[in-house]
């Protein structure tokens, strides 16, 4: 409910504060009325309806234009000069404008005139778009003609290095790298493409890197691999170890309990009494 209140105190609000705005707009919509509608002389009328005098606010002015506009006129708003700021009593330090009304035709001919307007809106549009898509078609063309005439190049700079080089002509169409779809014509058979020394050893260049890469990318996955393998080995030999050395040193210990014990007869024979030995209490 408040909304529309306050959406009621908005557009009422409004049609007050452009009433008199209006009522100066329907003075010169008569005025030109008076006119003769045969008179083309006559039109286009231009007149200043609305003085610096008068303030708008910015929604004033954009509902103002618009009934305007709906009218087949224009509007035309241009800063007050000092004068006219002087003169109009305005004290307020922001800007002050001046508002004319250009009448193109006789008001009664205005609905067609708009209408008009608007098919030759409608037909500069579609002229345009039409325009944007014939030269994005172009382009197109342009594009595809471009990728077609490098690819075409590279092919002829390919098969002239590995007639010069003449070896290694199944790693070279290994390391090929696949070019984009693009569409062939017939009369690239008969185009004449001049494959220079700079394009040879580019391309020679580019062989060389794609194979030294290649050999470093092999011996770090060799490496790796072997690498892998030497831990597990590793792994597996010291887990041996340590099982030997644990059997090992089990059996250390029980030889010298077993001596201990050898030891502790003979002692206790000999004194015909028993010892008492750490491992006892």
């Amino acid at each position: 409910m408040a909304t529309m209140i306050s959406v009621w105190i908005v557009v009422h609000g409004l049609t007050s504060q452009m009433q008199p705005y209006v009522g100066l707009f329907d003075e010169f919509l008569k005025e030109c009325r008076e006119l003769d509608a045969n008179d083309k002389s006559a039109f286009p009328v231009t007149k200043e309806v609305v003085g610096a005098s008068c303030h708008l606010t910015s929604a004033c002015y954009t509902s103002f234009r618009k009934r305007v506009m709906e009218k087949g006129c224009k509007v035309k708003r241009r800063e007050a000069t000092p004068a006219e700021r002087s003169a109009s009593g305005d004290t307020r330090r922001g800007k002050l404008y001046v508002i004319s009304i250009v009448c193109p035709v006789h008001p009664s001919k205005a609905a067609d005139a708009k209408a008009k307007a608007e098919l030759a809106t409608a037909a500069r549009k579609k002229k345009a778009a039409e325009a944007a898509q014939r030269k994005a078609e172009k382009e197109q063309k342009e594009r595809e003609d471009r990728e077609r005439m490098a690819k075409l190049q590279r092919e002829k700079v390919r098969e002239r290095y590995l007639s010069i080089v003449g070896e290694g002509k199944d790693d070279e169409l290994k390391h090929k790298q696949p070019s984009p779809d693009v569409k062939k014509s017939t009369l690239d058979t008969f185009v004449n493409v001049n494959v220079t020394s700079e394009a040879l050893l580019q391309h020679a260049k580019s062989v060389h890197d794609k194979s030294t890469f290649d050999i470093s990318n092999s011996i770090r996955e060799e490496e790796r691999s072997l690498l892998t393998e030497l831990r597990k080995k590793h792994a597996k030999e010291e887990d041996e170890l340590r099982s030997k050395m644990r059997l090992k040193q089990s059996g250390l210990i029980d030889n010298a309990i077993t001596k201990y014990d050898e030891i502790k007869a003979k002692i206790e024979k000999e004194c015909n009494k028993k010892v008492v030995s750490p491992s006892d209490k």
